[in-house]
């Protein structure tokens, strides 16, 4: 049996066309995934500096509208900051809790 080029081009082709179907398959179960997880975060980042400008108002103070446009930066460093310092693994908890359980 020959296969001329032009059956193995047809081939090559009808192949690229299944993968990029499951990309797009892939790309529109994430997309409304993503929509609302980033509608949620800028709703929070918008929330947070009303917020800070409006006790900055109240307070009659200067507000943190140094870090970044609008003091938007402020909110992403203030999360960070708290991403970091909260402690997701009590390491020594587990170790106690191990050492009790073969006592």
């Amino acid at each position: 049996m020959i296969i001329d080029t032009t059956e193995v081009q047809a081939i090559n082709s009808f192949s690229r066309l299944e993968s990029l179907k499951e990309v797009y398959g892939i790309i529109w179960v994430l997309i409304p995934i993503f929509t609302p997880v980033l509608g949620i975060t800028i709703g929070v980042l918008v929330i947070v500096w009303l917020e800070r400008e409006i006790s900055a108002g109240i307070q009659q103070r200067i507000g943190p509208e140094y870090a970044g446009p609008l003091g938007i930066l402020q909110a992403l460093a203030d999360g960070t900051k708290l991403l970091f310092k909260e402690n997701l693994f009590h390491l020594e908890e587990i170790l106690v809790y191990l050492v009790l359980d073969h006592l």
